[in-house]
């Protein structure tokens, strides 16, 4: 079934979310959800059984999420499944704005899905279509969604590129091309075993350094991108796991691909929704206005059911997966 098809089919997840089987192949992607309740569950659970990692960052205990009735016995039952077998990763008492930043939820996953409250997202400040520099490579990662983007950028000596899809590959040979002096594409496993991308990295001289994930943009004492620190990661069970070790590689930029995949909109209602207030602003696809960033739920459109709710995060999931394989 092609992506497109499968995000317009969701009938059985909408009735019961988590009764599905196993999960797919891991991709090598990860995904943040931020917040446990109805979007955020339904998105974590799908987005693994997709075959991506997911860490789940939930602002109350775990103690005192499990003693809020779940809306679906078989959603709940499916999330500890994902949990046991490490498809899903939860980090409770982490909360935005608080002891959590979106930048470094930017930098640390290849996309991020909010499905917290509206008193959230007034502290996100991404109710508006055009929200100041995340993104500034000067200051922490570049998201670039075509590669004519990075005309628009100062060329760097140094830069490195997160991720390993066609266009984070495309993107590393494009700064060669601009001029860039040294470009490392670093990827959280190995390359596609078909060698293509590696064949066109190699052909412009990008260095791969693979089994490495980001973990913080070190500055100098002007503000300046100076290095990049990395946790070594390596398969296990089949799927990508820290090991403890770390890296720094030198710097002075940082771009993310952020694809996007063609199609048509999952709901095109959402955005006239999410126009209301100080709500974050999505499209039909639940992309906020930070490339890579999705939400969707309570902060996105007002008033939701729970069934609304479940219905956001599973159409979101499908999106954030199609885009990361785009």
């Amino acid at each position: 079934m092609s992506a497109t098809t499968e995000v317009l089919d969701l009938s059985a997840f909408d009735q019961h979310a988590g009764n599905a089987g196993e999960p797919a192949p891991p991709t090598g992607r990860q995904v943040a959800v931020v917040g446990a309740g109805v979007a955020g569950m339904a998105c974590a659970i799908r987005l693994a059984l997709l075959g991506n990692g997911v860490v789940l960052y939930e602002a109350r205990s775990r103690e005192r999420m499990l003693e809020t009735p779940p809306a679906d016995l078989s959603e709940r039952e499916s999330f500890e499944r994902m949990v046991a077998q490490g498809r899903i990763r939860c980090e409770y008492g982490r909360k935005l704005g608080l002891n959590l930043a979106l930048a470094d939820l930017h930098l640390w996953h290849d996309a991020v899905f909010l499905g917290v409250g509206l008193a959230s997202s007034r502290v996100l400040a991404l109710s508006g279509s055009a929200p100041a520099g995340l993104f500034d490579a000067g200051q922490r990662v570049a998201a670039v969604q075509a590669l004519d983007d990075l005309l628009a950028l100062p060329v760097p000596q140094r830069a490195i590129v997160i991720g390993a899809s066609r266009g984070a590959v495309g993107m590393a040979a494009r700064l060669k091309q601009l001029g860039a002096q040294d470009v490392t594409l670093a990827l959280r496993h190995a390359l596609a075993p078909d060698g293509r991308e590696e064949e066109v990295a190699r052909a412009c001289f990008v260095r791969v350094r693979g089994w490495v994930a980001p973990l913080e943009v070190l500055r100098d004492e002007r503000g300046a991108v100076e290095t990049v620190r990395f946790e070594q990661t390596r398969m296990l069970g089949g799927r990508v796991v820290d090991t403890g070790g770390f890296t720094e590689i030198a710097a002075h930029a940082v771009f993310k691909a952020v694809g996007r995949a063609a199609g048509p909109e999952l709901d095109p209602l959402v955005p006239g929704q999410s126009r209301e207030g100080d709500r974050i602003e999505v499209d039909g696809r639940f992309r906020t206005a930070l490339p890579g960033i999705y939400a969707g739920g309570d902060c996105v459109a007002p008033r939701l059911e729970a069934t609304q709710a479940r219905r956001h995060g599973l159409q979101a999931a499908q999106a954030i997966h199609a885009d990361l394989l785009a």
